[in-house]
């Protein structure tokens, strides 16, 4: 008794899918990096997953704050900031599975810096900085 088209067919459906969410996921811990590139503030940040409380820090000017985790295999992985300075703050996603951000960070290492209009992405290919998310006032 061989094994059905339908079953055939919707098992190397699964197998597509499964393989596009691996195609997504980084090979080796991912190295998240926030600047402050802010004009004449503290930066106030409290980074964290569903799984993962990262604490608040104080980013003095000029200065930066990084930490590492490995994305799970399921492709979930959320990580989110809550930033402030003087009397502007947001919540900011900075990691999801997404094809453009990864590329954008090479696939292992990704750097954002507090502006004084917002935050930024840097896309580590062209070295060139990208407007992602404005301060709430």
């Amino acid at each position: 008794m061989g094994i059905s088209n339908k079953f055939m067919a919707i098992l190397l459906v699964v197998a597509i899918a499964l393989s596009q969410s691996v195609l997504l996921m980084p090979e080796r811990d991912i190295m998240f990096t926030i600047i402050n590139g802010l004009s004449d503030n503290e930066l106030t940040i409290h980074c964290q997953s569903k799984d993962d409380d990262l604490g608040v820090h104080l980013i003095h000017m000029s200065k930066e704050w990084y930490w590492t985790f490995e994305a799970n295999f399921g492709g979930t992985t959320l990580f989110w900031c809550n930033m402030s300075w003087a009397n502007h703050h947001g919540r900011f996603d900075v990691y999801w599975v997404n094809r453009e951000l990864l590329d954008k960070c090479d696939f292992k290492e990704c750097f954002w810096k507090a502006e004084d209009d917002g935050l930024y992405l840097k896309n580590n290919k062209d070295n060139s900085w990208i407007l992602i998310y404005n301060w709430d006032s």
